[in-house]
Protein backbone atom coordinates (compact mmCIF):
# COMPACT_ATOMS: atom_id res chain seq x y z
CA UNK A 1 0.00 0.00 0.00
CA UNK A 2 1.13 3.71 -0.54
CA UNK A 3 2.91 5.06 2.17
CA UNK A 4 0.76 8.00 3.75
CA UNK A 5 2.00 11.63 3.99
CA UNK A 6 3.29 13.60 7.10
CA UNK A 7 3.21 16.91 7.72
CA UNK A 8 5.21 18.36 10.24
CA UNK A 9 7.21 20.84 12.23
CA UNK A 10 10.52 20.54 14.11
CA UNK A 11 12.02 23.10 16.22
CA UNK A 12 15.55 22.98 17.23
CA UNK A 13 16.30 25.74 20.03
CA UNK A 14 19.98 26.24 19.94
CA UNK A 15 21.90 28.11 21.66
CA UNK A 16 22.56 31.16 18.98
CA UNK A 17 20.09 30.69 16.85
CA UNK A 18 16.32 28.72 16.77
CA UNK A 19 15.93 26.80 13.29
CA UNK A 20 12.14 25.87 12.36
CA UNK A 21 11.50 23.04 9.84
CA UNK A 22 7.98 22.90 8.46
CA UNK A 23 7.88 19.95 5.75
CA UNK A 24 5.80 17.33 4.27
CA UNK A 25 6.92 13.66 3.30
CA UNK A 26 5.44 11.59 0.43
CA UNK A 27 6.88 8.06 0.58
CA UNK A 28 10.49 8.63 0.66
CA UNK A 29 9.87 12.27 -0.69
CA UNK A 30 10.79 15.26 2.04
CA UNK A 31 8.85 18.80 0.29
CA UNK A 32 10.10 21.48 2.45
CA UNK A 33 7.72 24.30 3.02
CA UNK A 34 10.12 26.58 5.30
CA UNK A 35 13.10 26.20 6.42
CA UNK A 36 15.10 29.12 8.43
CA UNK A 37 17.42 29.61 11.19
CA UNK A 38 16.32 32.89 13.56
CA UNK A 39 19.12 34.63 15.49
CA UNK A 40 18.15 34.88 19.15
CA UNK A 41 21.70 34.40 21.06
CA UNK A 42 19.79 32.44 24.65
CA UNK A 43 23.77 31.28 25.37
CA UNK A 44 24.44 34.97 25.37
CA UNK A 45 26.27 34.99 29.10
CA UNK A 46 25.59 31.38 29.83
CA UNK A 47 29.23 30.15 30.39
CA UNK A 48 30.06 32.79 32.61
CA UNK A 49 27.12 33.19 35.06
CA UNK A 50 25.35 29.33 34.71
CA UNK A 51 22.20 31.86 34.06
CA UNK A 52 19.93 32.73 30.88
CA UNK A 53 19.73 36.33 31.15
CA UNK A 54 15.90 37.68 31.94
CA UNK A 55 16.06 39.92 28.87
CA UNK A 56 17.35 37.29 26.56
CA UNK A 57 15.18 34.67 28.00
CA UNK A 58 11.96 37.53 27.32
CA UNK A 59 13.23 37.90 23.47
CA UNK A 60 13.65 34.43 22.95
CA UNK A 61 9.76 33.60 24.22
CA UNK A 62 8.87 36.22 21.68
CA UNK A 63 10.49 35.00 18.71
CA UNK A 64 9.06 31.65 19.87
CA UNK A 65 5.72 33.33 19.72
CA UNK A 66 5.94 34.17 15.98
CA UNK A 67 7.02 31.28 15.32
CA UNK A 68 4.12 29.18 17.02
CA UNK A 69 2.19 31.47 14.81
CA UNK A 70 4.02 29.99 11.44
CA UNK A 71 3.39 26.62 12.90
CA UNK A 72 -0.19 26.76 13.50
CA UNK A 73 -1.22 28.16 9.79
CA UNK A 74 1.06 25.34 8.76
CA UNK A 75 -1.42 22.48 9.89
CA UNK A 76 0.88 19.80 10.81
CA UNK A 77 0.54 16.24 12.06
CA UNK A 78 3.10 16.39 14.27
CA UNK A 79 5.02 19.13 16.22
CA UNK A 80 8.47 18.29 17.86
CA UNK A 81 10.56 21.07 20.30
CA UNK A 82 14.12 20.32 21.15
CA UNK A 83 16.46 21.91 23.14
CA UNK A 84 20.34 21.59 23.17
CA UNK A 85 23.96 23.16 24.74
CA UNK A 86 22.44 26.08 26.69
CA UNK A 87 19.30 24.83 28.09
CA UNK A 88 21.88 21.41 28.93
CA UNK A 89 24.07 24.19 30.89
CA UNK A 90 21.68 26.79 32.81
CA UNK A 91 20.71 26.33 36.11
CA UNK A 92 17.70 28.49 35.36
CA UNK A 93 16.44 26.62 32.33
CA UNK A 94 13.08 25.93 33.49
CA UNK A 95 12.23 30.48 33.18
CA UNK A 96 12.31 29.22 29.85
CA UNK A 97 11.03 26.08 29.48
CA UNK A 98 8.24 26.31 31.11
CA UNK A 99 6.81 29.26 29.23
CA UNK A 100 8.02 28.50 26.66
CA UNK A 101 6.14 25.03 26.54
CA UNK A 102 2.84 26.69 27.02
CA UNK A 103 3.29 28.58 23.62
CA UNK A 104 4.08 25.63 22.17
CA UNK A 105 1.75 23.84 23.93
CA UNK A 106 3.80 20.61 24.01
CA UNK A 107 6.29 19.50 26.67
CA UNK A 108 10.37 20.31 24.81
CA UNK A 109 12.24 17.54 24.68
CA UNK A 110 15.73 18.62 26.60
CA UNK A 111 17.95 16.35 24.59
CA UNK A 112 21.41 15.20 26.14
CA UNK A 113 24.96 15.81 24.44
CA UNK A 114 25.04 11.72 23.71
CA UNK A 115 21.43 12.06 21.98
CA UNK A 116 22.35 15.38 19.96
CA UNK A 117 25.16 13.75 18.65
CA UNK A 118 23.51 10.70 17.41
CA UNK A 119 20.35 12.35 16.01
CA UNK A 120 22.96 14.52 14.34
CA UNK A 121 25.02 11.33 13.08
CA UNK A 122 21.90 9.68 11.72
CA UNK A 123 21.31 12.90 9.51
CA UNK A 124 24.99 12.93 8.19
CA UNK A 125 24.75 9.40 7.56
CA UNK A 126 21.47 8.89 5.48
CA UNK A 127 21.10 12.31 3.57
CA UNK A 128 25.25 12.67 2.59
CA UNK A 129 25.55 14.05 -0.91
CA UNK A 130 28.82 12.37 -1.45
CA UNK A 131 30.35 9.05 0.22
CA UNK A 132 29.39 9.03 3.86
CA UNK A 133 32.31 10.69 6.17
CA UNK A 134 34.06 9.11 8.69
CA UNK A 135 33.54 12.41 10.86
CA UNK A 136 30.57 14.49 10.98
CA UNK A 137 31.52 17.58 13.16
CA UNK A 138 28.34 20.05 14.34
CA UNK A 139 29.53 23.34 16.14
CA UNK A 140 26.55 25.07 17.98
CA UNK A 141 26.37 28.01 19.90
CA UNK A 142 26.88 25.77 23.55
CA UNK A 143 28.35 23.09 22.29
CA UNK A 144 30.94 21.10 19.81
CA UNK A 145 29.29 17.77 18.76
CA UNK A 146 32.18 15.10 16.82
CA UNK A 147 30.71 11.73 15.91
CA UNK A 148 33.01 9.30 14.35
CA UNK A 149 31.40 6.87 12.63
CA UNK A 150 34.16 4.55 11.95
CA UNK A 151 32.00 1.64 13.49
CA UNK A 152 28.44 3.02 12.08
CA UNK A 153 26.21 0.85 14.10
CA UNK A 154 27.42 2.41 16.98
CA UNK A 155 28.94 5.46 16.77
CA UNK A 156 31.40 7.23 19.07
CA UNK A 157 30.14 10.54 20.04
CA UNK A 158 31.83 13.97 21.96
CA UNK A 159 30.27 16.47 23.18
CA UNK A 160 32.25 19.14 24.23
CA UNK A 161 31.38 22.98 25.74
CA UNK A 162 32.99 24.38 23.13
CA UNK A 163 30.22 26.04 21.39
CA UNK A 164 31.12 29.60 19.61
CA UNK A 165 28.86 31.49 22.25
CA UNK A 166 30.85 29.92 24.82
CA UNK A 167 34.44 30.25 23.95
CA UNK A 168 33.43 34.12 22.71
CA UNK A 169 32.27 34.52 26.64
CA UNK A 170 34.78 32.83 28.13
CA UNK A 171 37.96 32.87 26.24
CA UNK A 172 37.69 35.53 23.65
CA UNK A 173 35.51 38.11 24.58
CA UNK A 174 37.22 41.19 23.15
CA UNK A 175 38.05 42.36 19.48
CA UNK A 176 40.59 42.53 18.94
CA UNK A 177 41.96 39.22 21.40
CA UNK A 178 45.92 40.30 22.86
CA UNK A 179 48.40 37.62 21.70
CA UNK A 180 48.18 36.02 25.42
CA UNK A 181 44.59 35.95 25.40
CA UNK A 182 44.70 34.29 21.95
CA UNK A 183 47.37 31.79 22.99
CA UNK A 184 45.20 30.91 26.06
CA UNK A 185 42.38 30.29 24.50
CA UNK A 186 43.91 27.98 21.73
CA UNK A 187 45.47 26.03 24.32
CA UNK A 188 42.40 25.34 26.47
CA UNK A 189 40.84 24.45 23.09
CA UNK A 190 43.64 21.93 22.11
CA UNK A 191 43.24 20.64 26.23
CA UNK A 192 39.75 20.25 25.44
CA UNK A 193 39.33 18.30 22.24
CA UNK A 194 42.20 15.87 23.15
CA UNK A 195 39.25 13.96 24.82
CA UNK A 196 38.39 13.31 20.78
CA UNK A 197 40.44 9.69 19.65
CA UNK A 198 42.75 11.17 16.85
CA UNK A 199 42.92 9.05 13.86
CA UNK A 200 46.55 7.45 12.63
CA UNK A 201 46.01 9.56 9.32
CA UNK A 202 43.98 11.49 7.37
CA UNK A 203 40.01 11.10 7.05
CA UNK A 204 37.20 12.72 5.86
CA UNK A 205 34.54 14.94 7.45
CA UNK A 206 31.16 16.70 7.02
CA UNK A 207 30.75 20.06 9.12
CA UNK A 208 27.47 21.19 9.77
CA UNK A 209 26.60 24.89 11.61
CA UNK A 210 26.39 28.79 10.63
CA UNK A 211 30.25 28.95 11.05
CA UNK A 212 30.38 27.31 7.67
CA UNK A 213 27.64 29.76 6.31
CA UNK A 214 29.81 32.75 7.41
CA UNK A 215 32.77 31.05 5.89
CA UNK A 216 31.24 30.67 2.75
CA UNK A 217 29.87 34.44 2.87
CA UNK A 218 33.22 35.59 3.86
CA UNK A 219 35.03 34.05 0.70
CA UNK A 220 32.68 35.28 -1.93
CA UNK A 221 32.29 38.71 -0.13
CA UNK A 222 28.66 38.21 -0.23
CA UNK A 223 25.49 36.81 1.16
CA UNK A 224 24.81 33.15 -0.02
CA UNK A 225 21.69 31.23 0.87
CA UNK A 226 22.62 28.52 3.41
CA UNK A 227 20.46 26.15 1.56
CA UNK A 228 22.97 26.59 -1.54
CA UNK A 229 26.01 25.11 0.30
CA UNK A 230 25.36 21.55 0.61
CA UNK A 231 28.88 19.84 -0.32
CA UNK A 232 30.79 23.11 -0.08
CA UNK A 233 34.22 22.05 0.66
CA UNK A 234 35.51 24.46 3.83
CA UNK A 235 39.49 24.05 3.56
CA UNK A 236 41.94 24.54 6.31
CA UNK A 237 44.39 26.66 4.45
CA UNK A 238 41.68 29.32 3.83
CA UNK A 239 40.25 29.39 7.69
CA UNK A 240 43.55 29.95 8.71
CA UNK A 241 43.90 33.14 6.31
CA UNK A 242 40.46 33.90 7.28
CA UNK A 243 41.43 33.75 10.94
CA UNK A 244 44.55 36.11 10.49
CA UNK A 245 42.15 38.34 8.36
CA UNK A 246 40.09 38.81 11.53
CA UNK A 247 42.31 38.35 14.48
CA UNK A 248 43.72 42.21 14.46
CA UNK A 249 40.21 43.76 13.93
CA UNK A 250 37.57 45.42 15.95
CA UNK A 251 33.73 43.92 16.68
CA UNK A 252 32.90 47.00 14.40
CA UNK A 253 35.23 46.18 11.47
CA UNK A 254 34.31 42.74 11.37
CA UNK A 255 30.66 43.40 11.02
CA UNK A 256 31.39 45.73 7.98
CA UNK A 257 33.49 42.87 6.33
CA UNK A 258 32.25 42.00 3.03
CA UNK A 259 29.57 39.55 3.29
CA UNK A 260 29.89 38.93 6.84
CA UNK A 261 26.64 37.63 8.29
CA UNK A 262 25.27 40.03 10.47
CA UNK A 263 24.31 37.52 13.49
CA UNK A 264 27.61 35.79 13.33
CA UNK A 265 30.44 38.62 13.46
CA UNK A 266 30.73 38.93 17.20
CA UNK A 267 31.66 34.77 17.22
CA UNK A 268 33.06 34.18 13.85
CA UNK A 269 36.78 34.42 15.48
CA UNK A 270 35.95 31.81 18.56
CA UNK A 271 34.12 29.84 15.58
CA UNK A 272 36.57 29.68 13.63
CA UNK A 273 39.31 28.64 15.93
CA UNK A 274 37.36 26.02 17.73
CA UNK A 275 36.45 24.76 14.25
CA UNK A 276 40.29 24.69 12.78
CA UNK A 277 41.67 23.36 16.29
CA UNK A 278 38.98 20.08 15.34
CA UNK A 279 40.16 20.04 11.95
CA UNK A 280 43.75 19.48 12.96
CA UNK A 281 43.31 17.08 15.74
CA UNK A 282 41.31 15.21 13.47
CA UNK A 283 43.60 15.48 10.59
CA UNK A 284 41.42 16.95 8.33
CA UNK A 285 42.86 19.11 5.23
CA UNK A 286 38.57 20.37 4.24
CA UNK A 287 35.21 19.33 5.31
CA UNK A 288 32.16 19.25 3.00
CA UNK A 289 29.58 21.41 4.29
CA UNK A 290 26.16 19.90 5.10
CA UNK A 291 22.82 22.00 5.40
CA UNK A 292 21.12 18.32 6.91
CA UNK A 293 21.79 19.32 11.12
CA UNK A 294 20.18 18.47 13.87
CA UNK A 295 16.41 19.01 12.65
CA UNK A 296 17.01 16.22 9.98
CA UNK A 297 17.97 13.94 12.12
CA UNK A 298 14.66 14.54 14.55
CA UNK A 299 12.45 14.09 11.61
CA UNK A 300 14.86 10.69 10.23
CA UNK A 301 14.42 9.49 14.19
CA UNK A 302 10.63 10.25 15.37
CA UNK A 303 8.68 11.47 12.16
CA UNK A 304 9.59 9.86 9.10
CA UNK A 305 7.26 6.70 8.33
CA UNK A 306 10.03 5.52 5.59
CA UNK A 307 14.03 6.48 5.38
CA UNK A 308 14.26 9.69 2.99
CA UNK A 309 15.93 9.29 -0.30
CA UNK A 310 15.03 12.89 -2.20
CA UNK A 311 14.53 16.69 -0.47
CA UNK A 312 12.87 19.14 -2.51
CA UNK A 313 13.17 22.76 -1.65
Amino acid sequence: MPCPSIRAAVLDLGSNTFKLLLAEQSGSTLHIHHEKAYPVRLGQGVALTGKIRPATCLRALRLLTRLQRKILLFHPDKVLAVATGTLRLARNRQSFLLPASRILGRKISLLTGRTEGRLIALSARQLASTRSPRFHIDLGGGSLEVIDSRHPSRPTIFSLNLGCVAIRDTLLPHHPASTKTWLHATTQIQKAIKKIHRPARPTHASFSGGTGHAYACLLQGKNIKARRLEGFRLQLTKLDSLIEQIRPLTLSHIRRLPGMPADRASVALSAFLVLRETMVRLHLTSVRLTTHGLRYGVWLDQIAPIPLKKIIR
